[in-house]
């Protein structure tokens, strides 16, 4: 396995959370009979739509800003693209607490995986789109169908000696279509990582 810049211990934990659903809490709060219920079923005819080739397109960066005013990106690390259905918004909704754009702390993360509901079906996961964030933070997603799509960015990173990851995850909901291409800035607008 060749070496990534942030270690393969993010790059587990990084797909570990992402398929929970990766998937500031921002503006719009779930109630909790909505959030996280774990009993919402995959269909994967309910994500069909998004394996068709469009003209549209997102491209971002995400960052985050340290506690000591350092900048940290997702430099090196796997951005997944979720198409929308009710799965993916029980998913989005039990690690974010809303279903619009937000930021969950990594220690948080790691409690959310760690509960009995959150066990992930494995063609939900297949349903991802995936790219890697370039060394400068970028990423971009091409050829997509008409639709609405949840982008999961982290920015994660392990100190020397330090048994878990610091920093977080990134969730913003795009809609798309008529083959337009979606510019995004994924940082946390009220929030510094808690490390």
């Amino acid at each position: 396995m060749r070496d990534r810049p942030h270690g393969l211990c993010n790059i587990v934990v990084v797909s570990a959370v992402a398929a929970v659903a990766l998937s500031a809490c921002a503006s719009t709060r779930i109630s909790r009979h909505e959030t996280g219920s774990g009993h919402v079923s995959f269909d994967p005819r309910a994500v069909a739509w998004s394996t068709k080739i469009g003209g549209n397109a997102i491209v971002g960066t995400a960052d985050l800003t340290t506690s000591n005013g350092e900048s940290r990106t997702c430099a090196g690390l796997e951005v997944r693209l979720v198409p929308d259905a009710p799965y993916t918004r029980d998913r989005i909704a039990m690690l974010y607490g809303t279903t619009t754009e937000g930021f969950v702390d990594a220690s948080q993360a790691r409690h959310v995986q760690q509960r009995a509901d959150a066990a992930v079906d494995p063609a939900y996961a297949r349903s991802h789109k995936v790219t890697m964030c370039d060394g400068q933070g970028r990423f971009e997603f091409s050829k997509l169908a008409n639709g609405t799509y949840y982008v999961l960015a982290p920015v994660v990173w392990r100190k020397p000696g330090a048994a878990t990851t610091d920093g977080g995850f990134l969730m913003q909901r795009v809609t798309l279509s008529g083959g337009e291409t979606k510019r995004l800035h994924m940082t946390p607008a009220t929030r510094v990582s808690s490390r």
